[in-house]
């Protein structure tokens, strides 16, 4: 891209992030932008169990359910246009079944909870101080799934609490890994909810609050990467912002992930995921056919691409297989 790189990389942190690792990303929906790239380079990347979380308090109740403080309460169990779902998960991890949407989160958590004891890096995107509180308990949700109104009050949350939150946060990853790098930021989508003014009072807040906590920190593991500001000041324009003016583009998502890559991507890994890039976008184009033969056939050509592929760089080849089995089951967005 020809715009003027305003915000730097990250220094020393290269080789950072590398293939055959375990990485967890939990928050907004920024974190599914940098997972969803993270993914198609074949890196091990676990995105989002809980669906897009936003405040510091629903990430910091999600890291004490991923680091074994017990399982997914029914009572957070709602049910929502006939599906059931909890008030600490994202709508899209639901059933219509009450036993087996409670099974499906705790699934998502156990498994994610097992990438959060291997991994090597953590990636927390904090989206909002915002908070959504049930006005019979005060309990904070992640999630209104659309219910009615009158069964929330809204507040924000002060730099005191998400202070607090991202210590919490923190000492839930360090109870189960001692060694990961764990990468803050800030998602650069904006709420307009908040107005203008609030929008930045917000944001700045979960800065200061970052900020604070690496500076008391005695953890030489725990940092920042700054997707806001790239958005604020390299991508200052609303061309790089979805229609619904919120949201950045797949343009600007793929302009941070750059700038990600050329923080946290030693040369090696660079040259490999550009090689993963090029494999992934075959395997996720799509014959359009209706017989079932040309879906096998095609089915079985891009399972002995992937095979060929993982044969020349064996450490891609759970990734490989994961993306695969995407590809062929579900689809999945390729930025």
């Amino acid at each position: 891209m020809d715009f003027r790189t305003v915000v730097p990389p990250v220094e020393g942190k290269r080789g950072l992030v590398r293939h055959g690792e375990p990485i967890l990303l939990v928050g907004s929906c920024f974190s599914d932008n940098i997972g969803s790239c993270l993914v198609s380079e074949l890196f091990e990347a676990d995105v989002n169990p809980f669906g897009p979380l936003y405040n510091p308090l629903s990430i910091s109740k999600a890291f004490e359910l991923l680091a074994g403080r017990g399982e997914v309460p029914a009572s957070t169990l709602v049910m929502r246009d006939g599906a059931w779902v909890s008030t600490l998960f994202h709508s899209r991890v639901s059933d219509a079944d009450r036993d087996a949407a409670l099974g499906k989160m705790n699934r998502a958590v156990n498994e994610s909870a097992a990438t959060l004891r291997s991994a090597s890096v953590v990636i927390i995107t904090l989206g909002t101080t915002r908070v959504f509180t049930l006005r019979d308990c005060g309990s904070v949700v992640a999630n209104c799934h659309k219910l009615p109104g009158s069964m929330f009050d809204v507040r924000y949350l002060t730099l005191e609490e998400v202070t607090e939150a991202l210590r919490s946060i923190l000492s839930s990853i360090r109870s189960v890994n001692a060694e990961a790098e764990v990468l803050f930021t800030v998602s650069p989508l904006r709420y307009s909810e908040h107005g203008p003014h609030g929008n930045q009072l917000s944001k700045a807040t979960l800065l200061l609050g970052i900020d604070s906590l690496i500076r008391s920190s005695s953890d030489p593991k725990v940092s920042y990467f700054p997707a806001y500001e790239v958005m604020m000041d390299d991508l200052r324009d609303y061309r790089f912002y979805a229609e619904d003016m919120k949201h950045p583009t797949q343009q600007a998502v793929r302009y941070i992930y750059d700038l990600f890559k050329t923080s946290y991507f030693d040369e090696e890994t660079l040259r490999l995921a550009g090689d993963a890039a090029s494999l992934t976008r075959r395997l996720a184009h799509r014959t359009l056919t209706a017989s079932p033969d040309a879906a096998a056939r095609e089915a079985a050509g891009k399972t002995a691409l992937a095979d060929a592929f993982t044969g020349r760089f064996p450490k891609l080849k759970r990734a490989c297989a994961r993306y695969l089995s995407i590809i062929l089951n579900d689809g999945i967005q390729h930025f």
